[in-house]
């Protein structure tokens, strides 16, 4: 009864408040093996892929979750974290806790990296893109790494000390990096680099970028508890967001996604934000402090798949 009352809640909360519909699965309602998650991509059988902080990466069906880890499969980690499915089909894994390592799911078997194979002293990813080539980039405290389906390779980036938090690739090869002390660019195969004392950059700590169709450049910041939100870079003008100037419901931005229709989700501390045009809609999911903390965000058509620190949620 009161699992019932408690879905019901939520249901009704998110339908009511938002024109959305939304169904959480967890714990209590599911074979869901854990309920802090990480990560969740799509591949393009439809599988939802779900990396847990601490018993390994699951797969939905969208029946039924099926758990990979060091127990059942070459996932030698119980933490996973990134996931990230490209164009060819391929589910890519990276994972920590005993072993890092790097795993490549091709939808029959699994072909699994480690520093034998990659050019680098301890394997250490944070995020993943595709060029339009196909070319998969990982990066993360060891700088940026390639891999062109035969080869491993370090790419050279302007000398700093600094961790790779995330990085994305526009239609036309621009490269953006977002780091822990600002944002690198690489544009005509010359990087440039912005940070809060030479850019409008707002906060040093870029923990999401995604470019658009057209070329704009959406910077999610690390605020936590000081400034942040996001910003948009587009011909060196700039725009930014803040819970001062807009309805964001916190200033750290996690993740950043694109849908087909161009409506902007944001994965925040407190929240989704959904961006339409210039519309900003901030979504929450429970009442109280601390309790919509939101990781990950994947798309699928008119899907949003949500990974939080309280289960999935699946939402339309």
């Amino acid at each position: 009864m009161n699992r019932t009352i408690l879905l019901a809640s939520f249901l009704i909360a998110a339908q009511s408040i938002f024109g959305q519909q939304a169904e959480l699965l967890d714990k209590s309602n599911s074979n869901i093996t854990d309920n802090d998650l990480l990560c969740v991509a799509v591949d393009q059988n439809g599988n939802k892929w779900i990396g847990t902080s601490k018993v390994g990466l699951a797969k939905f069906d969208n029946e039924n979750f099926t758990q990979f880890d060091k127990n059942n499969s070459d996932i030698n980690g119980d933490y996973i974290s990134p996931i990230f499915t490209d164009t060819k089909g391929n589910v890519w894994v990276s994972f920590s806790n005993p072993t890092d390592g790097i795993a490549k799911y091709d939808g029959s078997s699994w072909t699994v990296y480690g520093v034998e194979e990659i050019p680098v002293d301890k394997i250490s990813v944070i995020s993943i893109a595709e060029d339009k080539e196909g070319k998969i980039y990982f990066g993360g405290a060891n700088g940026l790494i390639t891999y062109d389906g035969e080869r491993w390779s370090s790419l050279e980036l302007p000398e700093g000390n600094f961790t790779i938090r995330t990085l994305d690739i526009s239609n036309d090869g621009e490269i953006a990096i977002g780091h822990n002390s600002g944002l690198l660019i690489k544009k005509d195969d010359k990087w440039t680099s912005y940070t809060t004392e030479n850019s409008e950059l707002q906060l040093g700590t870029v923990r999401a970028v995604k470019y658009t169709v057209l070329g704009q450049l959406y910077i999610g910041y690390g605020g936590g508890f000081g400034g942040g939100g996001f910003s948009i870079m587009e011909n060196n003008e700039w725009q930014h967001f803040n819970k001062t100037n807009s309805k964001i419901p916190d200033h750290m931005i996690r993740d950043i996604e694109i849908d087909y229709n161009g409506t902007i989700w944001m994965a925040t501390n407190n929240g989704v934000i959904k961006k339409e045009g210039s519309t900003i809609t901030p979504i929450l999911f429970r009442e109280g402090m601390f309790k919509n903390v939101i990781l990950d965000i994947a798309l699928e058509g008119e899907t949003i798949w949500i990974a939080t620190n309280f289960g999935l949620i699946k939402m339309k």
